[in-house]
Order: structure tokens, then sequence, then C-alpha cells
């Protein structure tokens, strides 16, 4: 079966049907379910999917009745999180030649340790690696 890890940035619009490319984004998640693909992602991809769900309902882009089964729904589908026990060092040195977040460089630092390629719609974080990191992917050229 295929790996592949994706990003906050891509589960969020399976639940946030407004935003750009959320077909493609959808597409992935049929791929999951139908056990045809297998998502990776670091552990915090939990907070962040709360989170970004816990704002889109306050800016109402979400009814707070579909917020709750929208988070259930999500922790059911139980995707494979890696901790960052095994990718400290990798998500370091992602954070020093990137110079970005220890949130951005954890997706790149199990995609690098899972020789998975990574799915992103953060256009910040595609565009700061993309010509270094080639097997990072942008949801809009994919599918």
């Amino acid at each position: 079966m295929k790996q592949v890890v994706i990003d906050a940035s891509i589960i969020l619009k399976w639940y946030l049907i407004d935003e750009e490319d959320s077909q493609k984004a959808i597409g992935l998640l049929q791929l999951y379910i139908s056990n045809e693909l297998e998502i990776l992602a670091p552990s915090l991809l939990e907070y962040e999917i709360v989170n970004g769900l816990i704002i889109a309902q306050r800016r109402g882009r979400i009814k707070e009745e579909k917020l709750h089964t929208a988070i259930e729904g999500f922790l059911n589908l139980e995707i494979k999180l890696r901790t960052l026990s095994f990718i400290s060092q990798s998500i370091l040195h992602y954070c020093k030649v990137y110079n970005c977040s220890a949130y951005d460089a954890s997706y790149l630092a199990v995609a690098e340790n899972n020789g998975a390629p990574l799915i992103t719609a953060d256009a910040r974080l595609y565009n700061m690696v993309k010509k270094d990191l080639k097997w990072i992917k942008w949801l809009g050229d994919i599918l």
C-alpha cells in the first residue's frame, strides 16, 4: 500500500468544502478509506485539526453541531501518527535549514523518515522547500 504524509492543510479541506481543491483532498480521504492509501502524520496533527476546526467555527465557516461531528469523525479515522522521539533530529535539521516552525518541520521529518511524499496545500511551506525536496507535492498538482 502506498504511504503519504499529509498535513493539516489537506485534512481541514475534508470538512471545509469551501476551500480550494477540497475535492482533491476528499479524493485522498476516499483512497485512505478504501485501503488504497496509508496516511501518516506527526502526532501534532490531532491538535492542529481540532484547533483549525474551532477557528473555522468561530469564523462561521462550520456550524457548531458539525464541529463536533467533524472532530469525532477525524479522530475515528485513526491516521497513523508518529511521535517526536523518532524524528527529533530531523525536525531540528529542517527548522535550521528552512527557518521554519517545528510544526512544519515535523511533517517534513515524518515524510523523510518514512520515504513517503508529503502532500500539502500550505503555499508557504511548499514554496519554501520545493526546490530542494522533490518529494513534497502540491495538492493542486495531484489526482
